[in-house]
């Protein structure tokens, strides 16, 4: 996926910005933060992944979506699709942008910090 700078200085498609990520965890039924979305990667109750742990992404329409990391037994953690928000950095909550869901701007955030993460070798 190849991300533009538009001339306002944001990313299209849109990434998800710094916040504290709303939804119902997977084996849940109650809608909460499950973590923070921060510069460094994905912070939650007794479980961080920066952005170079997490291995992929996947969508289902059972489970709605896995954030995969080799870096715990579970290997890794997921989320229902559609119930989703964000409380971004000004108590804003935020369900879309620019008419993407915020489900599908993390996963946006976690490809577009995937590339940062790879610098090319000379």
């Amino acid at each position: 996926m190849e991300f533009r700078k538009r001339d306002d200085g944001r990313l299209f498609p849109p990434v998800l910005p710094n916040g504290d990520f709303i939804g119902v965890a997977h084996g849940s039924h109650l809608r909460q933060v499950l973590f923070s979305v921060r510069d460094e990667g994905l912070y939650g109750e007794g479980v961080f992944l920066l952005w170079h742990e997490i291995t992929g992404i996947s969508i289902t329409d059972a489970k709605g979506f896995q954030i995969r990391s080799g870096k715990y037994a579970s290997g890794g953690f997921g989320f229902y699709a559609g119930g989703s928000a964000l409380l971004d950095l000004t108590g804003e909550i935020v369900t879309r942008i620019d008419g993407y869901t915020v489900d599908y701007c993390l996963m946006n955030r976690i490809s577009y910090e995937s590339k940062r993460q790879v610098q090319p070798i000379y």
